[in-house]
């Protein structure tokens, strides 16, 4: 994600000094890995079956 805004960023506000691309990756990294963690979070929470009870003791 980071590098998508970088070169998205530097596509639409030009490359001077870089700043456009700076501002690309500040920004989509702490988006990434914001997103990252939902769907990681989303994926286990969906996907995970907890194992059967045992049955008690007689």
């Amino acid at each position: 994600m980071a590098i998508g805004l970088a070169i998205l960023f530097t596509a639409i506000w030009g490359s001077f000094e870089g700043s456009a691309a700076m501002g690309g990756v500040s920004v989509g990294l702490p988006l990434g890995g914001l997103l990252g963690f939902g769907i990681a979070a989303w994926l286990v929470l969906h996907f995970w079956k907890p194992s059967p009870a045992l049955p008690p003791k007689a």
